[in-house]
């Protein structure tokens, strides 16, 4: 290990001399410069690891050296120990402000000068030492970021190509269901299931590459006046084969009323089927999942709600459920959650890049789950903050 260098700037030679004389005693590398421009020449070219600085000198003083020093990022951090036969306070004051880290008084003690010198070199050691794993961690994170990079990027590209044999497949049983009166009833409700499966690894799919746009900003809702309802038991309608394969009750609890959002139709849909699709899922044998609009709201909104008759989902994952593959962690770690999460992931994107909201309420004993969607009646609403209510 390499000795610290240290840089002794006095234009008189005798003081120069007194103060190396004392700091020989230590292994340190010892420089010398009788002038400010001097210094400030070594310090670009060959920069030490401590600089005793004196102020009075004829051509750029001390006070005008450190200023210098300490505005260059390359020598900023190099410690500054000003020496000065200056006993007034303000120049102690300006010493400190122009960068000085610490100063002594002529004449100089020597065990008070090799004191400050072991503590400032002990302080750049600890700064060098923090910078060098500064840089460590910032390479690490740049190539942390480009391997993420690639990764999502293969994954984009692959879950894009899954697209094509899922349709090949999809439209193969839609020609197969053409001949439906060749079937029996038992390989009718395969098939509808089978198709029903397609439709949903479509939707997962789908899911994956729209969390990607919106993650990239590049997915924006385009928003117009629905009739919910009509949307909701179209999406009843599609979901009854599955339904009735996982022996699970399908209800729609209607307001009665008209009820209108302001939202991206095709959006909205995907939103509804990915909680309806989880609650069949999540529902037992015999079970009921049940759709409500409760109609619109005191702040401008319209609420819906799916609600199941599951396990439920304890409390402290309420949260957590929403984020971009939490669920997996959650169900390693032994927790009674969903699948992969991209679909309640997917969901939160989407209602709140309507300017809605998302929750879940479950006390997680067994009483089933409602996840609730707040949406935006007009487009006005989707200018106002979010407001859900738990």
């Amino acid at each position: 290990m390499n000795p610290n260098r240290i840089l002794i700037v006095d234009d008189e030679e005798r003081n120069v001399k007194l103060v190396k004389g004392m700091i020989m005693s230590e292994p340190y590398e010892v420089a010398t410069a009788s002038c400010g421009q001097e210094a400030l020449d070594q310090l670009e070219t060959n920069p030490p690891d401590l600089v005793v600085l004196d102020v009075m000198m004829p051509d750029i003083d001390g006070f005008e050296v450190a200023r210098r020093l300490k505005q260059d990022e390359t020598t900023r951090h190099i410690p500054i120990l000003m020496v000065t036969a200056l006993m007034e306070k303000e120049h102690r004051v300006k010493a400190m402000e122009v960068g000085a880290d610490d100063f002594l008084s002529k004449p100089v003690d020597r065990t008070e000068l090799l004191v400050r010198v072991k503590s400032l070199l002990r302080i750049k050691s600890y700064h060098d030492r923090v910078l060098a794993s500064s840089e460590q961690i910032k390479s690490k994170n740049a190539e942390l970021e480009r391997l993420e990079q690639t990764k999502e990027e293969l994954t984009h590209m692959v879950v894009h190509d899954l697209m094509n044999p899922l349709s090949v497949i999809s439209m193969g049983l839609d020609l197969l269901m053409f001949d439906q009166l060749n079937y029996n009833e038992e390989q009718k409700k395969t098939m509808q299931q089978c198709h029903h499966n397609c439709d949903e690894l479509k939707r997962m799919i789908q899911n994956l590459l729209d969390i990607h746009k919106m993650e990239d900003g590049k997915l924006e809702p385009d928003s117009k006046p629905i009739e919910i309802g009509t949307l909701i038991e179209n999406l009843m309608e599609a979901f009854q084969a599955s339904a009735e394969y996982n022996q699970v009750e399908l209800e729609f609890d209607t307001p009665g009323t008209e009820s209108r959002a302001c939202v991206d139709e095709m959006l909205m849909k995907r939103v509804i089927s990915n909680l309806i699709s989880n609650a069949i899922r999540h529902t037992p044998p015999f079970g009921k999942v049940k759709v409500g609009i409760a109609g619109e709201q005191a702040n401008g909104s319209l609420k819906l709600s799916v609600s199941d008759t599951g396990d439920g989902i304890d409390p402290q994952y309420h949260d957590k459920i929403f984020e971009r593959f939490e669920q997996m962690k959650l169900k390693r770690s032994g927790a009674k959650v969903g699948s992969s999460g991209l679909g309640l992931a997917f969901c939160k994107m989407a209602v709140e890049a309507h300017g809605g909201s998302i929750w879940v309420e479950s006390d997680g004993g067994g009483s089933g789950s409602t996840f609730c969607l707040s949406m935006p009646t007009d487009n006005d609403s989707r200018d106002a903050t979010p407001q859900g209510i738990g």
